[in-house]
Formats: C-alpha cells, structure tokens, sequence
C-alpha cells in the first residue's frame, strides 16, 4: 500500500510535472523549426498525429488530473480554483487531440472561368485496390519529404518505395498472336558520353518512328523482293513541295497552289482571293485560344487563309491531317458557295535517319543516311553499324517476331527529366510494380488481376463553391499587393441555397458549420484562387470553449476568490448590533474560623 501511495503521489507531483512540460516545449519548439523544412502536412503526422507525442499529452492530463485529486477534499476557494484549473487544462487537451484526429481540413482550387467545384483535396494520399475475388479495399496513406511511406503494408500489399520523378518505359516481349517486328537497338557515343536504347516495333504506328534530335529511327516490315530492293535503294532527288499543296475546288475548276512558295501571298483563282496568311507546322492553340506552332516539327501541318469574293470575306484553318476537316469563319458578308478546300501534305524525309527493315522470313536489313552519304545492308543481333552520325554507332540489341507492347514505369534518376510521381507496391507472390499517381494500374497474379490506383484523397462537399471573381488591392506609389479577395459564391442544390460571400486572409466565412478560408492565390493566373476548407465536429468545439471557460474560472476563483470572501466576512461583522455585557466581580470566600467581631487589643 505504502509503495502505491509513493507511486500515486510521484504521479501527481510537480517532480514529474517539470520535466514532462519541459519536454513538451523542447518538442514544440523543434517541430516548429522542422515545419519551416518539411512543410506543416508533414509536421502534422510525424509529430503532433504520433503515438509518442499522444503520450506524452496524455501523461500531462493523468498528472494533472492526479495532482488536483491529491487536495481532495477542497476546503477553501483557493483549493477549489486550483481543481477547476485543472479540470479544464485536462479538457483543453481532450479538445485539441479530438481536433487534431477528428478534425478535417483541406484545399479547394476555384477558377472564374469554371462551375462550382465541391472537390476539397484533403492531406496525404489514396490507395484502392481491387482483388481478384473483386473485394474492394482502400486506406489513408502519408509519403513525407524523404519519400518514406506510412503505413508500409495496406490492403494485401507491401509499400515498397516511393519517387517523386518517374517515367514510363516502354518494350516489346515475345507472345503476340500475330507477326509484329520489334527491334531493341542501342545507341552509343563515346564523344558525347551518351548510352541509349530504344525500342521500334511496326505495330502500334507510334512506335514504328521516333526522332532523337539527331536523327529519325523507324522500322518497317515488307512484304515482297521488289518493295525490298526500293527500300534498300538510295532515295530519290526528285522535287518534293516541302510544306505540301493546296488543292482549291470550285464547280468545274480546279487549282493546286504550293504553299511555300505562295506563303504571304494573294493568289487569284476565277472571282476569288485567296491569302495564305501564316503557315504552323505543328498547330496549337495557347491559353488564350490563340492559334501557335508548338515546334518546328510537322506534326499537324495547318494553313491560316483568307478568302474573298463578291459576296464576302471567309478565314479558314486547313490541316494536312486527314481526320481533321476545315475550320470556316465568314468575317463579312455572305458564305462563299461551291467551295472545298484540300490540303495535301506530305512529311518530309528526314535529312538523317537510320532505318531497319524486316522481311516476312525475319530477316533484317537496314539503311542509314547522314551528310555522308546512304548505306545499306545486312542487319544481325550484335553487330554495330556506323551511321556516319559523328562516332555513334547502332548496335541490334534483340529481335522479337511477334512483339506484344509491354509498359515500365521505371525511376528517373536525371532531375532534368521531368517525370510524375509513383508508388511501388509488393503483392504476397512477390510481384512488383510501380503505380503513377493517378493512374489505374493493373498487376497480373497467379490467382487472378488486381486493380490498384494511387491517386489523391477527395472529400466531396454537399455543396459547392464558384469563384466569381478575384481582387488584388495594391499601394498606391509602389504598386506592392496589399490585399487580395475571394468573392465567391457557395451553390447548396439541395437546399436551394445560392449565397455570394468575400473572402480574404484572416477574415473567414462559416456555411453549415464549415470554414471557409483564403489559403493563396497565383500572381500569374488572378482567374484562379486556393481556399482553406475545414470543419470539426460541434462537441470538439464545445469541449475547447468549456475547458478555455473553466481555466479562467479557476484562476479568478483561486486568486480573487480569499480576498472577496474575507471582504465580505470584514463586512458582515461591521453591521451586527453591539451587546451590553456587565463585568461579574467574583467574591471572594469568607475565611473560615475567624470571628471578624472581636475587639482589637488596644
């Protein structure tokens, strides 16, 4: 009993008091430099979400708690202040661990040029996974700046690693049904430092040609001697219209324009006019809905033309793609009639390129043209081929007949590439493979396909909030932002509800018990504002005000408490009535035996 007293009495101490508020503070000032490097998402759950520092926060309350429950029972004002303040210490920390796990709290992007948006990003990540018995299982999962991942196992998988830069690589594997001539060839230069590989395959068609910059690689496959020997021929010097053709048919008439020659120019054609006004050999549209060229490349060839008649002005857009049909604007006047417009474009040959050509029987064989000159000839796994590109030499690292695509994400190592992230999960079997953000990622098992995505974690408001308009208010003279403010309008469809608020920093708004708050904004985009959305429950904040309320009762009564009490008992003692009180002269005993009658002896 003696040894539980010392132990109850120690707990409730002020010896243990002291060094526990002492670490405390040691924790809170660290984790407030911390948060400067790693951000408050981080902080959050590494720090004020952890086990140990719920510990330690429970351990104050107990200590707490024990130490007013030690003066029991409360005499006097000051014992009972001294128990209130306490009492309401141990709710303030109920309340701010209910907040910190209850709580929710997130980010929501607003634009003036987009509808309502209800889709608050909350902090960390999602992972749903879909098992081959089509149980669906998902969970919270929190990736720090490091890259180290919490939890490490969630629903059936190991969360192996994380990077932030990853890239997709693409192969080709044996195991198509059908013939698909596939190469692996590598690429290496021992004056430029440089060691590639990269993989061509006839089918899909984006893969049968790609441009390093220095030069095109393709493959092609045909299909009988005479296509073989034109392949292997050098090309042609005939006269090729670089920026193709345009072909202008009205009624019975018919013109063929070259485009570069005629760029900037008027051509007449019967009663028409027509200004080929700008050339793009890889068409755009910028932010601004403006028409641009993204590259010198010709990826999507377009003309920009204005035509004019008798009757009226037109503006068109022709492209060299097939799949994409004219665009036609009448500026004035009427629509020209009986007109069709056909831009014929041919790509042109690339100045260098290296080319390899498989046959039906497989073999290969391969041509190659640089400022040089064109060679051609026989191409076998292992050997190297020098395309007169500088010192690069062409190497056939594998050939595979029948190659079925097959797609890596793999990490990317060179900060200069720029990449997305990506999760790597573990199956039981041992299976792994990457999961890019965002994007559904299947994983063949023995007993069947899981579904997995890693994507971001949503909370779906039941209502939404629309940007209307964003205000940036400067200094007069220096032109330097003093204010900037949301004006937002917050739509609640199932309560018909339809509210315009102001929003801007320190200076919230509440709707069904959410708070809504400027968060930040972008100096480059004023169509675009981030937003602070949160909410705890009523009881949390209940349980904060009545533990602020009774740290303050407790204080006043421990301290103003004595003084008031002794004031008024002062008080009441002046105003009772006074009360006579004669004093009573003891006698004294007559002495017993003396015969106060004699006469003295004279």
């Amino acid at each position: 009993m003696k040894t539980f007293d010392r132990i109850w009495r120690f707990i409730g101490s002020i010896q243990l008091a002291v060094p526990l508020l002492g670490a405390i503070v040691l924790v809170l000032v660290g984790a407030t430099f911390y948060e400067s490097k790693v951000g408050s998402v981080s902080v959050q759950h590494e720090i004020y979400q952890s086990p140990w520092f719920g510990a330690l926060m429970f351990l104050l309350a107990v200590n707490l708690g024990v130490s007013a429950l030690n003066r029991y029972p409360w005499r006097n004002a000051r014992q009972v202040g001294f128990a209130l303040t306490h009492l309401g210490l141990i709710v303030i920390i109920a309340g701010s661990a209910a907040v910190i796990h209850l709580g929710v709290e997130g980010m929501l992007l607003v634009r003036t040029d987009r509808g309502a948006n209800n889709q608050v990003r909350m902090q960390g990540d999602l992972l749903e996974v879909m098992n081959p018995d089509r149980t669906v299982e998902s969970g919270n999962i929190f990736i720090n700046r490091s890259g180290k991942v919490y939890p490490t196992y969630l629903a059936g998988l190991e969360l192996a690693d994380y990077r932030e830069n990853t890239v997709r690589s693409i192969q080709f594997i044996e195991g198509e049904t059908v013939p698909n001539p596939a190469v692996r060839l590598s690429l290496t230069s021992d004056r430029m430092g440089q060691n590639i590989e990269r993989s061509l395959a006839v089918a899909p068609s984006s893969y049968s040609q790609m441009t390093l910059g220095i030069a095109e690689l393709a493959i092609v496959q045909t299909n009988s001697d005479e296509e073989l020997q034109q392949l292997l021929s050098p090309p042609s010097n005939k006269t090729q219209h670089l920026w193709g053709e345009l072909k202008i048919d009205r009624g019975q008439k018919q013109a063929i324009v070259d485009v570069k020659d005629n760029i900037s120019k008027s051509v007449n054609f019967n009663d028409l006019t027509i200004e080929l006004v700008d050339f793009f050999p890889d068409f755009r549209l910028d932010k601004n809905r403006l028409p641009t060229t993204a590259s010198s490349q010709f990826n999507n060839p377009a003309i920009l033309l204005e035509i004019s008649s008798s009757t009226g002005t037109e503006g068109w857009f022709v492209f060299g793609k097939a799949e994409f049909p004219p665009i036609r604007t009448v500026i004035s006047g009427e629509r020209i009639a009986d007109l069709q417009l056909d831009y014929q474009f041919e790509t042109p040959p690339a100045e260098d390129y290296f080319h390899v050509i498989a046959t039906e029987d497989d073999k290969l064989y391969y041509t190659a043209k640089s400022s040089n000159g064109f060679k051609s000839g026989t191409l076998a796994i292992g050997e190297s081929v020098t395309p007169g590109w500088a010192d690069f030499q062409i190497t056939l690292k594998e050939y595979i007949p029948h190659g079925k695509l097959q797609r890596t994400i793999v990490p990317a190592d060179n900060p200069q590439v720029q990449g997305n992230p990506a999760l790597l999960v573990k199956t039981a079997a041992g299976t792994a493979t990457w999961l890019p953000w965002g994007e559904p990622t299947t994983i063949e098992e023995p007993e069947g396909e899981i579904y997995a995505a890693f994507g971001p974690k949503l909370l779906a408001l039941p209502f939404g909030i629309k940007l209307e308009d964003f205000i940036v208010d400067r200094n007069e003279g220096s032109q330097s932002v003093a204010m900037w403010t949301s004006k937002i309008r917050i739509q609640d469809p199932i309560n018909r509800i339809s509210k315009q608020r102001n929003v801007w920093m320190n200076h919230p708004t509440w709707y069904r018990g959410w708070k809504i708050a400027q968060a930040s904004w972008n100096p480059g985009d004023l169509q675009q504002s981030t937003l602070q959305v949160k909410r705890e429950p009523t009881w949390v904040t209940a349980l904060t005000w009545t533990g602020s309320a009774l740290v303050v009762s407790g204080i006043a009564v421990m301290f103003y408490a004595p003084a008031l009490m002794r004031k008024m008992r002062s008080k009441s003692n002046q105003t009772e009535p006074a009360t006579a009180v004669t004093p009573e002269v003891a006698e004294k005993p007559e002495d017993e035996g003396i015969d106060r009658n004699l006469t003295p002896i004279s």
